[in-house]
C-alpha cells in the first residue's frame, strides 16, 4: 500500500497519550493529521513535529467515554461525516482503541485499529468496565465492535492477549493482526545513569482495587519488618490513612513521575486486571525493575527473573518475599535494571513500533 497521508482518530486523551508515536510516524508520511477535539488543539499541536499539519475539531460526542451501543454508533457516524468533508482525503486512517469506529458504513478509505483491550476481555476479567444494563445492550456493543474489527484493513494490538481475543472472541483472521506493543511517556530511551540503594518502592494506586492496592499495603508491612528503611511511594490516589514509611503525593505530573522513577529501586504492580501497563515500560526505561502479577499484557513486558519478577498468585506474602529478595540483593537488582533498559531499547520504544507499523502497512 502506498501512503502519503495518514489520519489519526480516537479520543483526545488517547491521542495525547500516544503523541510520541505520531512524532515517530511523521517521517514516513508527507502529511499526518490528528482528528481530535477543539479544546485540546493547542496542547496537542505543540507536541507534534512540523509534518503534523493540523488538529481537526469534532463535536460534543467526544467529551467522555460513553460506553453504550448508541454512543458507539453515533460517534462512528460523526467521525465518518467529518472525514467525508475533508478536502484532501487520507490514504489510511489509524484509529485508537475501539470505543467507536472511524467509519460506520463501509468505506473505500482503509483503516487500522491500535488497541490494548477488547470488551470481551473486560466481560471476562473486570466487570467494572462493563457498563451495559442488559444482555441486549451488551450484545449490540459486541456486534458493533466485531464489525469494526472485521472491516479494518489491519489490527495492531499491544499484546498477544488481545490478539487471542480478536481471533477467539471476534473471529478475526490471524494474518490480519500484528502485535506491536506500546511505549511510555518519553520520546526516546533514557541514556543516563541509574543509582540504587534508596529502598524506595513505587506503586500506581490510581485505580486502587483493580491495581492491587490492598495487596501492596499488606505486603509493605512485612517489608518494613525486614527492611525498616524501606519507603513506599503511592501515586495516583490520595489515601485516607498513611502509615509509617509511606509517601503519598497523589496525582503527579509526567515530569514528577520520571523524577520519582530515577530515585526508585522497584515498581510493584500486583494488578487484578491490567490491559497492558504503560507505566511498567516507563519504569523499565529508567532502569527500574518491576514486580507484576500474571495478569493481562504485563507478563509480555516483564520477563520473569530476567528484567523483573512475575508472581503467579495475588498474595501479599509472596509479593513481600520478592520485594525483600530484590532490595536485599543489589547485584540482582542492577542486573535486572540493565536488562529492563535493553528491553525498552530493543522493543518497547516508539521508533521501533512506528517502523513495525509502516513495514506492515507497506508490505
Amino acid at each position: 500500500m502506498k501512503m502519503k497521508k495518514i489520519l489519526i482518530t480516537g479520543d483526545p486523551e488517547f491521542s495525547y497519550r500516544h503523541r510520541y508515536l505520531w512524532e515517530a510516524l511523521s517521517p514516513y508520511f508527507e502529511h499526518l493529521e490528528v482528528f481530535s477535539r477543539q479544546d485540546s488543539l493547542n496542547i496537542k499541536a505543540n507536541a507534534f513535529r512540523q509534518k503534523i499539519v493540523s488538529v481537526i475539531s469534532t463535536g460534543k460526542l467526544h467529551s467522555g467515554f460513553h460506553k453504550s451501543s448508541l454512543a458507539f454508533k453515533l460517534k462512528s457516524q460523526e467521525v465518518e461525516q467529518n472525514i467525508k468533508q475533508l478536502i484532501s482525503k487520507p490514504d489510511i486512517v489509524f484509529h485508537l482503541y475501539c470505543l467507536w469506529s472511524p467509519f460506520w458504513e463501509k468505506s473505500e478509505i482503509p483503516y487500522t485499529i491500535f488497541s490494548d483491550y477488547t470488551m470481551s476481555l473486560a466481560i471476562k476479567d473486570w466487570s467494572d468496565w462493563v457498563p451495559f444494563s442488559n444482555q441486549k445492550e451488551q450484545d449490540a456493543w459486541l456486534a458493533y465492535e466485531k464489525q469494526a474489527y472485521k472491516r479494518a484493513y489491519h489490527l495492531f494490538p499491544m499484546s498477544d492477549m488481545v490478539k487471542s481475543s480478536l481471533i477467539e472472541d471476534y473471529g478475526i483472521e490471524p494474518e490480519k493482526i500484528t502485535v506491536i506493543g506500546a511505549s511510555g511517556n518519553f520520546k526516546e530511551p533514557y541514556e543516563g545513569e541509574k543509582f540504587f540503594g534508596s529502598n524506595r518502592i513505587i506503586f500506581n494506586g490510581s485505580d486502587f482495587e483493580r491495581k492491587g492496592g490492598d495487596l501492596v499495603l499488606a505486603a509493605f508491612k512485612q517489608v518494613r519488618q525486614a527492611i525498616p528503611e524501606a519507603k513506599l511511594i503511592v501515586v495516583g490516589k490520595k489515601l485516607e490513612n498513611i502509615e509509617d514509611g509511606i509517601e503519598n503525593p497523589g496525582s503527579v505530573s509526567n515530569l514528577e513521575v520520571h523524577e520519582l522513577l530515577l530515585k526508585t529501586d522497584l515498581l510493584v504492580a500486583p494488578a487484578r486486571c491490567e490491559p497492558f501497563g504503560l507505566l511498567l515500560v516507563e519504569a523499565m526505561n529508567y532502569g527500574v525493575p518491576c514486580i507484576v502479577s500474571k495478569t493481562g499484557g504485563m507478563p509480555e513486558i516483564v520477563n520473569n527473573e530476567v528484567n523483573g519478577i512475575v508472581i503467579d498468585q495475588l498474595n501479599p506474602e509472596i509479593l513481600a518475599k520478592e520485594i525483600i529478595r530484590l532490595l536485599s540483593n543489589p547485584d540482582l537488582l542492577k542486573s535486572m535494571s540493565i536488562r529492563a533498559r535493553q528491553t525498552v531499547k530493543s522493543k518497547f520504544n516508539w521508533e521501533t513500533i512506528a517502523e513495525n507499523i509502516v513495514q506492515t502497512l507497506c508490505a
